[in-house]
């Protein structure tokens, strides 16, 4: 393999011919050309623009919380946009925060700041980027409610900067996850609010999680797998997506290492043995039986990158 040497004043740590596993929050996913770490909005435009140079296929991938890697790998690059130190900044009510940081520690600093309401994002794996291009949310509140701009650069390395609405956000969607922009920065306008009452939320929300939801800290996971589905309910209100693999009998699944949750229908498991390909193989069952039962099929929260046995012959994405 021809390696693309990176100058060394572009600062970048990258690891040739390296395993995506560690980078996911399910520790699975074979082998890419080459995983490059960026942490700031120059670095990866930096990266961006020398791969474009190079004629290099790319993808970008934040936590790895929301995704499940083919064994076999991918055959290109892989840019991963993530900071263990969060890069925010308070600027009035105003919080501008780069894309790879945590979502978790976006939610910590507005509540130190007595800025809310973000408490109903915390628990959730993943960063503010990744958390923007799927409009992360929870007990029926979403990211994109509190997003005022995004900064992003495209695949053809061009910056871009847009308002909210421009992303056109939808029940865990946006116009990112087809245009494969990638947020280099973010603005949420929030409003002062009381700390004691939002550092009170944010307890609950994480005791709530805690009920229901696996570590995904400590143990291999992605949260929930398919959408709350679509019923008709008034103010668009969704039935959950558990409830119906409750009724086909989810929590007894199994496919090789991979199973569901015992106390969540909607979370795929992996043992120490566990296969991509075995997550897979069992979320097209779960929604197999929820079609043969109901009707109408789930549509997947969690993401797909490379190449399954399955996988359907129409698609050309390597993030699907």
């Amino acid at each position: 393999m021809v390696e693309i040497k990176f100058p060394q004043n572009l600062s970048v740590n990258i690891q040739y011919d390296s395993e995506l596993a560690p980078f996911t929050t399910f520790k699975l996913g074979g082998k890419a050309k080459g995983i490059i770490r960026c942490s700031t909005p120059q670095q990866l435009q930096n990266v961006v623009d020398h791969l474009i140079k190079n004629i290099s296929d790319f993808i970008v991938i934040g936590g790895g919380s929301n995704i499940v890697v083919s064994d076999a790998g991918v055959n290109c690059f892989v840019i991963r946009y993530f900071s263990d130190i969060p890069f925010i900044e308070r600027q009035n009510d105003d919080v501008v925060v780069f894309g790879s940081t945590k979502l978790e520690d976006l939610v910590s600093f507005s509540v130190d700041q007595g800025l809310g309401d973000l408490s109903f994002a915390s628990g959730i794996p993943g960063t503010v980027g990744g958390a923007i291009c799927g409009n992360a949310g929870a007990f029926g509140k979403q990211i994109s409610e509190y997003l005022r701009s995004v900064s992003i650069i495209t695949r053809s390395g061009e910056l871009k900067e847009f308002d909210a609405e421009e992303l056109c956000f939808d029940y865990r969607d946006s116009i990112l996850k087809r245009t494969q922009d990638i947020v280099l920065s973010a603005r949420f306008s929030l409003l002062p609010y009381d700390k004691d009452i939002l550092t009170e939320q944010r307890v609950k929300v994480l005791g709530e999680r805690r009920k229901k939801h696996p570590d995904w800290k400590k143990e291999r996971c992605a949260g929930s797998f398919f959408k709350n589905v679509d019923c008709g309910f008034p103010e668009n209100k969704r039935k959950s997506a558990g409830c119906f693999l409750d009724e086909v009998g989810a929590k007894d699944l199994r496919v090789n290492g991979a199973y569901v949750f015992e106390k969540h229908a909607n979370i795929i498991m992996v043992d120490d043995a566990g296969k991509a390909q075995d997550i897979f193989d069992l979320s097209s069952k779960m929604d197999m039986l929820v079609k043969e039962k109901f009707d109408f099929q789930l549509e997947r929260e969690v993401r797909f990158v490379g190449d399954f046995l399955g996988k359907p012959k129409e698609i050309n994405n390597v993030i699907w």
